[in-house]
């Protein structure tokens, strides 16, 4: 919800400091228009024409992963709006949040469509003559008509997607009315009812829900009914509040037990829209609804969940922005894990490698444990191990003592996953592992440019090691020479890991930005598929070496 909708000349709030007098008197015709119809009333008017839905994709089949949006009450969409998800701008806050995190786990960009769900988002019936100077005709439809026109919009709209050979997983983001139509949307027995459907759905994101239901156990307490208060930290409400319009608890199959689900709420304290006193729908809920859009500040409670409020250098606004994109990147990073597990469901991913043959399994029994480049303390630490597990020994040699709680064992084993050398001091045994064979000797890596190795079991690759990765970070295996199209999800390089270098090309710049463009295809010479590299984060040495024995992609 927010205002009621002016098609030609919009009151819009996310390009306002104040709303002003003009407001003031908008609001003060809703105040009247409150007092002459009851919220009964309103939802028995008869229906005006929908409008036309906002620019947008259409639907197709073509991308693994749709945002569907449905923005608030009187939003609009258009040609040099900021906030192509919807004018306020807490829809905008949020896909952009939901595709940051995508992204960040490894999705591409071009893999994502997001869209603007086409339903009235209107609030009352109102086709006699209204003000110019208020902007045009606030219809079409009144409240409920346009909220059921929204959920079966979106009913059908998720069982298209359902039905699609590639079953592409959903996000759903909704504010205000928006949310209610997504609750309404889950809850029907058409989505809630089928399996193939409701699986479609990754994710939901709700926010200022006029439909939110205080009394549903276990949501609050996990974290996906999220209630803030002003300061934007985690507050309480009561089951008396709820939402302005109506009180719908979320299906189970979404909210999930035990912090399992796929549905994400949130709601300050002090907006109305999503926490009014007392039963939904009755008393003057439309002054209710402008106490939460209007207070006389820039961003009143039903919209400081936003991150993009004009701030002119007001620092009470610049913290609400900071404050509203931290809880949106927060709720999106849990929402696009429970869509990722969702995903993984429906279209479940290849087994990982298992143990590189030749290899035994021994436990490690230590915590914080570095696997290194040669059986040195000094040699670089290509991996550690953050608590005791399981380790794959190809083979072992002496090397140099190490001492610990008293013991001292000067013997290394080689782990052809981590690339690495790990002391025997922390792996359960004696000194020297029974049956792992004694490691053959080897040249030592140079510190730059290719060399000799046999980790893919051929003598005759060409290697290089992972150089110039920050830490607390890794390497990836891109799928294509640039960062657009993804990369393999299970490899994790680090500094001093070995890759077999196969070929080159050329492509985007490096992400550290040093305008390097030569790109390697790579491979650890075990089960993983390869991936491209670029050359900045490899010890590969001069092109004018390198390019007389790897031959171009």
């Amino acid at each position: 919800m927010r205002t009621l909708r002016n098609l030609r000349n919009p009151i819009d709030l996310s390009e306002t400091r104040n709303p002003g007098p003009r407001w003031a008197l908008f609001m003060a015709v809703l105040g009247l228009l409150a007092g002459l119809l009851t919220a009964t009333q309103l939802a028995a008017a008869s229906a005006a024409a929908a409008l036309p839905p906002p620019p947008q994709p259409a639907m197709n089949c073509d991308k693994p992963w749709v945002i569907i949006n449905a923005y608030g009450t009187a939003e609009y969409v258009k040609e040099g709006v900021t906030t192509p998800y919807g004018s306020v701008g807490v829809n905008d806050t949020y896909v952009r949040a939901v595709k940051k995190e995508l992204t960040a786990q490894g999705v591409p960009a071009s893999d994502i469509s997001a869209r603007n769900l086409p339903y009235p988002a209107s609030a009352i019936d109102w086709n006699l003559p209204w003000p110019p100077f208020l902007g045009d005709n606030p219809g079409p439809d009144d409240y409920w008509t346009s909220m059921r026109k929204g959920r079966d919009e979106l009913v059908r709209e998720i069982q298209f997607y359902a039905s699609c050979p590639s079953r592409p997983t959903l996000v759903l983001t909704g504010y205000s009315q928006g949310g209610q139509v997504i609750k309404n949307a889950l809850a029907a027995s058409d989505v809630v009812g089928d399996q193939v459907r409701s699986a479609a759905v990754g994710a939901a994101i709700t926010i200022g829900d006029a439909s939110r239901y205080n009394g549903q156990i276990g949501m609050a307490q996990n974290g996906q009914m999220l209630t803030l208060r002003p300061d934007y930290q985690p507050g309480e409400t009561t089951v008396d509040r709820g939402g302005l319009m109506q009180r719908v608890p979320v299906p189970s199959v979404f909210a999930g037990m035990l912090g399992d689900g796929r549905y994400f709420d949130v709601c300050r304290i002090d907006d109305l829209v999503c926490n009014k006193p007392g039963r939904p729908g009755q008393g003057n809920w439309l002054l209710e609804f402008a106490q939460s859009i209007d207070d006389g500040t820039t961003n009143p409670p039903h919209i400081a969940y936003r991150d993009n409020a004009r701030a002119d250098g007001n620092p009470v606004i610049e913290r609400q922005n900071r404050e509203g994109a931290r809880v949106a990147a927060q709720v999106a990073k849990r929402a696009v894990a429970a869509a990722v597990a969702q995903r993984n469901i429906v279209h479940p991913p290849p087994n990982p490698p298992g143990p590189p043959p030749g290899t035994t399994a021994v436990d490690m029994w230590a915590s914080n444990v570095n696997v290194r480049t040669a059986p040195t303390r000094d040699a670089d630490v290509t991996h550690r191990f953050p608590g005791p597990t399981t380790v794959y020994v190809a083979c072992q040699k002496r090397g140099e003592s190490v001492t610990d709680g008293g013991v001292t064992n000067d013997v290394w084993s080689y782990l052809p996953l981590q690339h690495g050398w790990i002391s025997n001091l922390y792996l359960r045994g004696p000194a020297w592992i029974p049956g792992v064979p004694e490691c053959a000797g080897a040249p030592t890596p140079p510190k730059q440019g290719l060399y000799k190795c046999s980790i893919g079991g051929n003598p005759n690759d060409w290697c290089a090691r992972v150089t110039a990765i920050d830490p607390g970070s890794f390497l990836g295996l891109q799928n294509a020479p640039d960062y657009e199209h993804g990369r393999n999800p299970y490899y994790h390089g680090h500094n001093g890991d070995q890759l077999i270098v196969n070929c080159w090309t050329e492509g985007a710049v490096d992400a550290d930005g040093t305008g390097n463009r030569y790109w390697f295809f790579a491979d650890t010479g075990g089960a993983l598929s390869g991936g491209y590299v670029n050359d900045h984060y490899l010890t590969t040495g001069l092109y004018a070496d390198w390019s007389k024995v790897i031959s171009h992609c």
